[in-house]
């Protein structure tokens, strides 16, 4: 993901911080003692992710299937220590033609061969984890939380906006509008599972760089996928609205990440190109291991 000012930007920016899967059935209070002030267990479990972020230097394979804009696509990504590197497997569900296979070669031959290539990306992400922590570290301070209840073994917690936050920069402003609930694994100190809703209108710039509508929706999914790797397996937005000058503004994304497996902590983005040219992930949807249930 880049930086971009644009409203579905600073959403997929805000999504990218926010996490794990929820089982349906209730249970008592988990035995871990809370806090009784929410908000402590919330900031707590923010310095918790922050830290893991910083120390999680492990790489990963895994499959992801991505809806948007009326495109489907699965592809193979590894994460190498030279960026990640992804081979398009289907397009809304079928199988490249030989022509589309050339260009996907390429494409990964490009960013393999091309080391000023790597560096503009690795500069994007760069970019991308200063806000994402940025947002992260605002989430403690911009809402009033309160204990929910409990899904299996985890706790929930309601969130609204607080209205005596002042955000320091446009993009955290977005946290005025914003309502929902997130889920803590307790044990782990971990953030469980993040819905959120926009109660009220976002503006962009007044208005003039553009806006979101009241009522958008999001969900963001992650697990501990292995050796205590927490990772976003899904994420699933419903947005609306305009960008500048009046052109309309449709976020509907979709998003699942499986079959996760580790890689060694040295691998190389060439090795990673040779690794996926074998084609050892599977084509085939329904042959999946899922790792959201």
């Amino acid at each position: 993901m880049s930086p971009k000012k644009t409203p579905a930007g600073l959403l997929r920016l805000m999504m990218a911080l926010l996490v794990v899967g929820v089982s349906g059935q209730q249970s008592p209070t988990p035995a871990t003692a809370l806090p009784r002030d929410p908000s402590e267990l919330v900031r707590t479990v923010v310095r918790n992710e922050l830290s893991a972020e910083a120390n999680d230097h492990t790489h990963w394979r895994y499959r992801n299937h991505k809806e948007s804009d009326g495109l489907a696509q699965d592809r193979d990504v590894i994460e190498t220590r030279d960026g990640s590197l992804a081979r398009t497997l289907l397009i809304n569900g079928r199988p490249l033609t030989p022509d589309e296979r050339n260009k996907d070669e390429q494409r990964m031959k490009q960013l393999v061969n091309d080391p000023n290539e790597r560096a503009k990306r690795e500069h994007r992400a760069k970019q991308d984890d200063e806000k994402a922590q940025e947002l992260l570290k605002a989430i403690p301070d911009a809402f009033i939380f309160r204990y929910d209840g409990t899904d299996g073994p985890l706790t929930r917690l309601a969130f609204t906006p607080k209205p005596e936050y002042s955000p320091p920069t446009r993009e955290l402003s977005v946290y005025h509008a914003m309502a929902g609930k997130l889920w803590v694994d307790v044990s782990s100190l971990r953030l469980a599972m993040i819905q959120g809703r926009l109660i009220e209108e976002v503006k962009f710039g007044w208005g003039l760089l553009g806006h979101l509508d009241k009522g958008g929706t999001f969900t963001v999914i992650r697990q501990n996928v292995g050796d205590n790797h927490w990772d976003t397996v899904s994420l699933d937005v419903n947005m609306q609205g305009r960008a500048v000058i009046f052109k309309s503004l449709n976020v509907k994304e979709r998003e699942t990440l499986t079959d996760f497996r580790r890689m060694p902590d040295d691998l190389t983005i060439a090795r990673a190109f040779e690794l996926l040219q074998q084609g050892t992930a599977s084509a085939d949807p329904g042959s999946q291991t899922t790792a959201a249930k």
